[in-house]
């Protein structure tokens, strides 16, 4: 994987808003994220129809849903669990996961923030599934395959962005 120094954006004022592509879906996150992580693996590829998915990972309280509804997808993940993916009823866009294995947590997709230019990812997993030009910012936790947490991203995440 690439890598490249990055001047990072600050991350924005709490709540954060964002909704799908034909507006029927909007939501407000209340809290801060515990990261904003890039995933190379194949499944994420041909989800996001991209080269990678950008996720924001959410305490699941801090998602406040304010219109919409939803279709659920169920897929199995690499590691066994069951993830529902919801997608707006109305336009198909995928809103987040919400994985069984963390029920405290929304894996949110990046792109229907309203303004995803501060989301520049912290880490990067499953890299050895990587484009060829897949870049990560210097500063950037790179994990070939996900041996690691969710933790130690978090941790990454508030190292970079230190309170």
């Amino acid at each position: 994987m690439l890598r490249t120094e990055i001047s990072r954006p600050p991350l924005p004022a709490i709540p954060i808003e964002g909704g799908c592509h034909c507006g029927a879906v909007r939501y407000r996150i209340t809290a801060r994220p515990k990261a904003v992580n890039a995933c190379h693996c194949d499944d994420c590829k041909r989800l996001s129809g991209a080269t990678f998915g950008v996720y924001l990972h959410v305490p699941k309280d801090a998602l406040a849903v304010t219109s919409g509804t939803f279709d659920v997808f169920r897929r199995t993940g690499g590691s066994g669990h069951t993830i529902p993916i919801e997608r707006c009823r109305a336009c198909g866009t995928r809103m987040w996961h919400l994985p069984e294995a963390a029920p405290d947590l929304v894996i949110l997709c990046a792109g229907t923030l309203d303004d995803a230019s501060w989301a520049v990812p912290t880490s990067h997993i499953f890299t050895e599934e990587a484009a060829r030009d897949a870049v990560a910012a210097n500063d950037a936790l790179v994990i070939e395959a996900f041996n690691s947490t969710r933790q130690a991203l978090w941790a990454h995440f508030d190292q970079i962005y230190s309170t």
